[in-house]
């Protein structure tokens, strides 16, 4: 058949109709352009987090157990800790685990801080991957919580961390605030909680906390129960290429547990996905974060199913994102997205 031309069949008769050079050109090439133009949309978040009817009004909450004020913080864990199966299955792989001088928690407070960089080596940087405004009331974490935890959805870290730094500047010493349980505000609601008065006798941010503790801080405001967004995964990735090569990073969200271990096999991905697969780098940070699967859904009917199953599809695209970019090097991953994934 000449080229540029195209056959098709009328009844038992084919019918051969030459296509004209250009239109075969542009055939072609849009062919050719095809999957890099499918590739450049962005991954798309299905299910955005909706800022909540009061988010205007949030009560304020202590973010830990007073009781537990003095101990590690919950859900604490580190890349050094013994991988272990609780129900006699084999083990994923340990490739480059101890490697990572990683760690993760809950919301910690000024005093068990300490506790936890005594568990680190090195160089340490703190990523609070919390969205949600808190800061330190007497060396104790209290948050602003609104439904779902979503009062700050649609704000940029900028506007937070400004907002934390007022609220700070606002308690001055003797100022008297009240300060709601959070477990019982989050189970039953403010109403049938009861709060507590607190006499001020300093206000800090976490960033306060964090470097007066000699440590380096990074904040990443990413939506509970929800995947981060394109521009904090990009925060995310810079603050990996800048730490130091003996560095130590630990991460940690309010209770340790979703955000954490998300950010923790990002963590992992970066370093290790070159020659790891998806599945052992999400099991073996499940197995060190108490049983919490990325990879889950969560139960039919649950309000939080649209929002995990976003998540999902970020962290198997991240897991390709990484095995292209070792490090978080060449691309971010913003600029990876928009290259069609190579």
């Amino acid at each position: 058949m000449l080229a540029g031309a195209s056959s098709h069949r009328i009844g038992s008769v084919f019918v051969t109709r030459r296509v004209h050079p250009r239109r075969h050109f542009l055939l072609v090439s849009v062919l050719l352009l095809a999957p890099a133009a499918v590739w450049s949309v962005p991954l798309l978040q299905k299910n955005p987090p909706v800022r909540p009817a009061d988010a205007d009004s949030p009560v304020l909450i202590w973010d830990i157990d007073l009781e537990l004020a003095k101990n590690l913080p919950r859900n604490f864990r580190t890349t050094d800790d013994r991988l272990k199966s609780h129900k006699r299955e084999q083990l994923p792989a340990t490739n480059g685990l101890t490697d990572l001088h990683a760690s993760g928690s809950g919301e910690f407070t000024a005093d068990n801080l300490k506790l936890v960089l005594a568990r680190t080596r090195g160089a340490v940087t703190v990523f609070d991957l919390r969205q949600e405004t808190h800061i330190f009331i007497n060396g104790l974490p209290v948050s602003w919580f609104a439904t779902n935890d979503w009062a700050n959805v649609g704000r940029s870290q900028a506007a937070i961390e400004a907002d934390e730094s007022a609220r700070v500047q606002s308690l001055k010493p003797g100022s008297e605030i009240a300060v709601h349980p959070g477990e019982a505000v989050k189970k039953a609601g403010v109403d049938s909680a009861k709060s507590q008065h607190v006499t001020v006798e300093r206000a800090s941010t976490e960033r306060d906390i964090v470097e007066a503790g000699g440590a380096h801080y990074v904040r990443i405001t990413v939506t509970d129960h929800a995947r981060p967004l394109d521009d904090e995964v990009d925060r995310f990735i810079l603050a990996v290429r800048a730490l130091p090569l003996d560095g130590w990073a630990h991460f940690h969200c309010e209770a340790g547990r979703g955000r954490t271990t998300t950010f923790m096999v990002l963590y992992d991905m970066l370093r290790n996905a070159a020659h790891l697969s998806l599945a052992d780098i999400v099991r073996r940070q499940k197995l060190l974060g108490y049983d919490y699967d990325v990879l889950r859904p969560a139960e039919p009917g649950n309000w939080k199913a649209p929002y995990t199953d976003d998540r999902i599809a970020f962290v198997r695209a991240f897991y390709d994102y990484a095995r292209a970019n070792l490090n978080g090097q060449p691309k971010l991953w913003s600029e990876w997205l928009k290259s069609g994934g190579n």
